[in-house]
């Protein structure tokens, strides 16, 4: 007779990915991003309500603060939702200090949190739980947060301090054979660090989510106004998956369809895509990887690809209402505001253009943005020569959802 037994694995040496494969070097960036000159507003939302983000010149990173202790008030950093790759694991390594303040007399805790059930709640593991780092650890200083998660919506979350650069195991939340759903909602969401207030407490957070759905580190107090941290480092890779530049993505296009815009001697918008905010009536998480255009013109142009501007007169349109994120506009009468990305003198007849290296915007995304910057991306114009120039063009990407 044969019989079957379970094979005990050691499932949290650093050494194996959060399925428990034999790691190695061979990871997929997603997100890789430092503070080095700005707020890095091309990769990140700047979120406040009583709060402030400042960079901080010489050591390179972003201080979040708040300014009172009322439910509500909040700073964040929250970076563009980081595709997953089913059956594959992501890390997350994120630097950060909880407790900048010195503030002291709180708790540390590892987190889940979802809203599989309508509701937002949270699965917490207080420091005094960890299985390892349970004191002598000071939340004044800069920490790495390292994290891995097998998703599958039903897959554990591992959670490690990387000190002397060594990960060290503090503890797991696993999933499965605990409910009837997935533990979240969704696992490609954004990197983020966030200060806030709830009725009762002042939390400094660190990790991958948003407010319905995340995991990651936190310093708990009694609410407090004096409440600081600060933001230094981030890195989401995808062990066993490509980066995201080679992702490969729903493709999705828009042109102006055979109604040309005339050009003259002002730039104008001839075409402007952007995310929706929701999307078959859900938040939109997905990302959108512009990949070509192509433009048409009567006469002579100089051509403008314009990154992040503002419309005035515009009317969006669904791409495609049950299968695009994306909306349109060929209506604006004129753009400011924004950087460009793409410059290029068009002559007449038809110009088709491709971008290596993962699309138009380089290792840029478009995403439903959450603060003051548009998110839209356009094509613009303006003649060249002595009459003015009737203009066609199209917009070509992948969504990645």
């Amino acid at each position: 007779m044969t019989y079957l037994r379970k094979v005990s694995l050691d499932t949290n040496n650093a050494s194996g990915d959060a399925f428990g494969r034999l790691r190695t070097s061979g990871t997929g960036n997603r997100l890789d991003v430092e503070f080095v000159y700005d707020k890095q507003e091309e990769f990140f939302d700047e979120l406040t309500n009583n709060g402030t983000a400042t960079f901080n010149a010489n050591s390179r990173d972003i201080t979040l603060s708040i300014s009172d202790a009322n439910n509500g008030t909040y700073s964040e950093m929250r970076s563009h939702p980081v595709p997953y790759t089913p059956g594959s694991s992501q890390l997350i390594d994120i630097t950060g200090v909880l407790d900048l303040a010195g503030l002291g007399g709180g708790t540390a805790q590892l987190f889940l949190r979802t809203k599989v059930t309508g509701t937002v709640a949270e699965t917490t593991v207080d420091q005094s739980s960890w299985e390892n780092a349970k004191s002598g650890v000071d939340w004044t200083d800069s920490h790495i947060l390292s994290m891995d998660f097998q998703s599958l919506k039903v897959g554990r979350i591992r959670y490690y301090l990387v000190q002397d650069g060594a990960p060290v195991f503090l503890s797991e939340i696993t999933n499965d054979n605990i409910r009837n759903t997935g533990y979240w909602q969704l696992p490609s969401l954004p990197a983020f660090w966030k200060v806030y207030n709830d009725a009762t407490y002042t939390y400094m957070e660190m990790g991958y989510g948003n407010d319905d759905n995340a995991i990651g580190i936190r310093y708990r107090v009694t609410a407090n106004s004096s409440a600081t941290m600060k933001a230094i480092c981030c890195t989401v890779k995808s062990e066993g998956g490509v980066s995201l530049a080679e992702l490969q993505g729903l493709p999705r296009s828009i042109s102006n369809g055979v109604t040309a815009v005339t050009a003259s001697t002002t730039l104008i918008p001839i075409l402007s895509i952007r995310p929706k905010s929701t999307f078959l009536t859900y938040d939109n998480l997905g990302i959108a990887i512009p990949k070509s255009y192509s433009v048409t013109t009567t006469n002579p142009i100089r051509l403008a690809i314009v990154h992040d501007c503002a419309l005035t007169g515009a009317s969006w349109a669904d791409v495609d209402a049950s299968h695009s994120m994306m909306e349109y506009d060929v209506t604006a009468s004129t753009l400011t505001g924004g950087h460009v990305v793409l410059e290029d003198y068009i002559a007449t007849a038809a110009t088709n253009r491709a971008s290596s290296g993962g699309g138009v915007l380089g290792k840029t995304v478009l995403w439903e943005r959450k603060d003051s910057i548009t998110g839209i991306l356009t094509i613009a114009a303006v003649k060249t020569g002595a009459s003015d120039a009737d203009v066609l063009a199209s917009l070509k990407w992948d969504e990645i959802r």
